[in-house]
């Protein structure tokens, strides 16, 4: 009897995770007040999970969570449609089929959906630790937890941290997939099928405990790492390597835009050139080097639905054309261009005597 009821309990968890457009709508619908306190009391201290908690610049830490096991790597593909940009990956946990996850850097948290909790076996810390998103636009906070396990291919996330919306429904906003202002029909329905079956958005305070996480964008392909260091595959494609600064737990880099220099956020779910607060006009150069400027479209965060709080960021109309790997282990954010790299290889090497040198990297 009690096999039987284990085998229910991990069908439910996988359907859950699945995403059925008829049971869970695509945004979240707020739990009433009831069901919020029965949610809220089912928590238990961090420090039973063995994390810790601080609170820093950036806001509330976990020490001992989101913990990549030593010596392991993943590379994964995009997931379909094909003609997407955004980095969604297909995940698991301990208990379920693989799911799809976006990989969105501007995130501080990674976020779940309240369907997924029992696949993700989320437990709710006591006491309540929430907040509001700060990267999108939702009127809802979520509340941290941890989950068992969270595994990308081959390599595990023991006590991953979850912030989990007291709603039903999916991720909507979160999701950074359905933007009805931005699509066709036909192109929407296909990317609200896609934000249905989304249940995690993994967010920057889990990237940073990599190595490195590379964003091969040209190939649809993501790279992690837990301990390795991040060596170019071809030192002639690096177009440039920025020093990496932290903006509230947030990659950035200080670059250009039309000759003023600035802090960019690194926004791997944003589909724009860049957003920036008080745009005055609508195009621009982003100057990341002496030798890399790059054209873009310059839009207003109320034009893309995003809150002001940020400073400038960089989307995925700049960061598509090249491989960006954050390099957590150096603090450094490469960008390779896959172009230089056909160029070099037409070339033939045995000619060419002159040591290679990384562009854009100081001695």
């Amino acid at each position: 009897m009690r096999a039987s009821f284990a085998k229910v309990g991990m069908a439910a968890a996988i359907l859950a995770l699945a995403g059925c457009a008829n049971r869970h709508p695509l945004d979240p619908v707020p739990l009433g007040q009831s069901a919020l306190d029965q949610f809220l009391n089912s928590g238990r201290d961090a420090r039973q999970y063995g994390i810790t908690t601080y609170r820093d610049a950036a806001g509330v830490r976990y020490e001992f969570a989101n913990r990549p096991h030593p010596e392991r790597s993943a590379q994964l593909d995009f997931a379909p449609p094909r003609n997407s940009r955004l980095p969604v990956v297909m995940a698991k946990s301990a208990i379920t089929s693989p799911f799809p996850m976006l990989v969105d850097t501007s995130a501080r948290q990674t976020w779940a959906a309240m369907s997924s909790g029992r696949a993700l076996e989320y437990r709710v810390f006591a006491p309540a630790t929430g907040e509001y998103p700060d990267h999108v636009s939702l009127p809802l906070p979520g509340y941290a937890g941890v989950g068992n396990k969270l595994i990308l291919d081959k390599l595990h996330i023991e006590s991953p941290i979850y912030f989990m919306p007291p709603a039903g429904g999916m991720l909507g906003p979160l999701s950074r997939v359905a933007n009805p202002a931005d699509h066709a029909a036909p192109a929407l329905k296909k990317r609200e099928e896609l934000a249905r079956r989304i249940p995690v958005v993994m967010g920057a305070a889990a990237l940073r405990n990599f190595s490195f996480v590379s964003f091969d964008f040209p190939r649809r392909k993501l790279a992690l790492a837990s301990t390795r260091d991040y060596r170019p595959r071809q030192p002639a494609a690096v177009a440039v390597s920025l020093p990496m600064l932290d903006w509230r737990g947030r990659p950035a880099f200080q670059a250009q835009l039309d000759n003023e220099p600035m802090i960019f956020v690194v926004d791997t779910a944003g589909e724009f050139g860049v957003v920036l607060p008080g745009a005055a006009t609508t195009t621009g150069t982003l100057i990341l080097s002496s030798a890399l400027s790059i054209p873009c479209a310059i839009t207003s965060p109320e034009e893309k639905k995003l809150p002001p709080t940020f400073p400038a960021r960089v989307g995925l109309d700049v960061l598509s054309k090249y491989i960006v790997t954050l390099d957590y282990k150096k603090q450094r954010i490469w960008f390779e261009n896959p172009a230089l790299q056909a160029a070099s290889q037409s070339v033939d090497s045995s000619e060419d005597k002159v040591p290679v040198h990384y562009r854009g990297v100081s001695p």
